[in-house]
């Protein structure tokens, strides 16, 4: 029997955002509408307000940007910032029935204002004709529920095993979740959440509204292994979006190490062009060898060839010679002398060069330089 129109809402600290927290969202939609229980017209995620105060949760503007980045190539999930804003935090149920209500609402032409988290289907829905439009509208207002929306909670088994867990669930809570709302549960192959169920007497009560969807694809990892990798400074590419990644290296959360490259050097003096007037130095990275770059905010950027320049005392050829070298021992290229040009220069003109050999055959002859 088909549910009508469903939005599937998580919940949770999404600290950082995984792939298998997407995944959810995809797996329940291919199982919801190939066995024709309804359609889902959208998807939330709900991430906690940060007076939750769960260990390692990094502030909710970071959780934010990151489930954002994450949802990018999504068309139909998206990122509800209600909780976040709230005095402290929010129980579940509230939540649910705030996001379930606001789609409702949105429907009847309630909301001038809908928030940006309602599904597209819904922020078309002046698309549709007048007539059609007051139609439906009576027939909402006349008690047919067949176009209400319903927000159903989408979780994995270890949420569902937690309704069992002694005082962590009020039994008003699980009604008004599993009663008014509904479950849409995501485990992986071998778990049987369907114990849970049967050992609970609410959720039994109820178990009309839980949904049992089983992953057979394994994908084990979760926001605990992710924060591990980055603490350890280890790789943890490919179990979420790069971009996710990249963040939380750039904002040095959960003990991640930046990566420093010129490419980041050079954004920094980018976006503080206007901001300082002076010159300033910048030496590449210790792992590369590139030559130091000199970025002249005033002027126009120039590469300077830090090239060390050695001037040798020659004395005759039986005496021992010293070298002056400066700023470091390095290469010692030829010293080289060359004329001043003269003001009718021309770029790819030649230029006289005279050898140190030479120069100094002429001032020990007391002549001068041709």
């Amino acid at each position: 029997m088909s549910q009508g129109k469903i939005v599937l809402m998580a919940c949770g600290s999404f600290s950082p955002p995984t792939y298998m927290h997407l995944r959810m969202f995809e797996i329940a939609k291919d199982y919801i509408h190939s066995l024709g229980l309804g359609t889902i017209i959208g998807g939330i995620i709900s991430p906690v307000h940060d007076a939750y105060g769960k260990k390692d949760l990094v502030a909710a503007h970071h959780r934010i940007s990151m489930l954002k980045l994450a949802l990018r190539s999504s068309g139909w999930i998206k990122v509800s910032e209600w909780e976040t804003q709230q005095a402290g935090w929010t129980r579940t149920k509230v939540s649910l029935q705030y996001h379930q209500d606001a789609i409702n609402n949105n429907l009847t032409g309630n909301n001038d204002n809908p928030p940006s988290w309602l599904p597209d289907d819904m922020l078309n829905v002046n698309n549709i004709e007048p007539r059609d439009f007051n139609n439906k509208l009576n027939e909402r207002l006349n008690g047919n529920a067949e176009d209400r929306v319903t927000v159903k909670l989408l979780c994995g088994a270890d949420l569902l095993e937690s309704f069992a867990t002694p005082g962590l669930w009020s039994d008003e809570d699980m009604e008004a979740i599993v009663g008014r709302h509904g479950l849409v549960v995501v485990s992986r192959a071998g778990c049987d959440p369907g114990r849970f169920i049967y050992e609970s007497d609410m959720l039994y009560k109820y178990r009309r509204n839980v949904t049992l969807v089983t992953n057979y694809i394994a994908n084990e990892v979760s926001s605990t292994v992710l924060r591990r990798l980055m603490r350890r400074g280890e790789s943890a590419k490919y179990l979420t979006e790069d971009s996710v990644l990249a963040y939380i290296r750039q904002n040095c959360l959960y003990g991640a190490e930046p990566f420093v490259t010129e490419y980041n050097i050079l954004n920094d003096l980018i976006d503080n062009y206007d901001k300082s007037p002076q010159d300033i130095v910048m030496a590449s990275p210790e792992e590369a060898s590139f030559k130091n770059i000199l970025i002249s905010i005033r002027d126009k950027p120039s590469i300077v060839d830090e090239t060390i320049t050695v001037k040798r005392k020659i004395t005759n050829f039986l005496t021992p010679h010293t070298d002056t070298v400066s700023p470091a021992q390095g290469p010692r290229p030829k010293m080289a002398y060359i004329e001043k040009a003269p003001s009718t220069y021309i770029p790819g003109k030649a230029v006289k060069i005279i050898s140190d050999k030479k120069q100094h055959r002429l001032e020990d002859e007391g002549g001068c330089p041709l």
